[in-house]
């Protein structure tokens, strides 16, 4: 399942972002593959984070109330994607740096569990990973009752 598409990605861009950006050949004609492709990436890269806490892909279909957030996330991603793989344009903007610095960080925190997805599944393992402190003690060997008039 996926959290975006690439019209959602042409239309964040803009036409002639997109064709610049997606274009390998000249950077004049959109590349619905490579547009693909960028924003298949991203949905990895999102997924990487999220499997640590949830079942991934996460269902939207099942849960329309993180349809907007991750499709927002995703989209940070792949735009980044999508500067830093157009031989056309030396560097992205500060804006989309900004964008995909955020997207990660909130992905993180996501796969802390310092944010939690509402309704999704948690994932199939029993192997999660559970950073916890343990404390385990050792039986004293002098007690109270023991050292009682000393």
């Amino acid at each position: 399942m996926a959290y975006s598409t690439t019209t959602q990605l042409s239309q964040r861009l803009g036409a002639t972002l997109y064709a610049r950006l997606t274009d390998r050949v000249n950077g004049t004609t959109a590349d619905a593959g490579v547009a693909q492709q960028i924003v298949s990436e991203a949905e990895a890269e999102a997924d990487s984070y999220l499997a640590r806490r949830y079942q991934t892909p996460v269902d939207l279909a099942g849960h329309p109330e993180l349809a907007n957030v991750l499709v927002a996330r995703v989209l940070d991603l792949a735009e980044y994607g999508a500067w830093k793989s157009s031989p056309f344009v030396s560097t992205a903007p500060q804006r989309v740096h900004l964008l995909y610095a955020a997207a990660l960080q909130w992905l993180d925190a996501v796969a802390r569990g310092q944010i939690v997805l509402p309704a999704a599944s948690p994932p199939n393992s029993t192997t999660a990973a559970d950073d916890a402190p343990r404390y385990s003690g050792v039986a004293r060997a002098f007690t109270a009752d023991e050292l009682d008039g000393l």
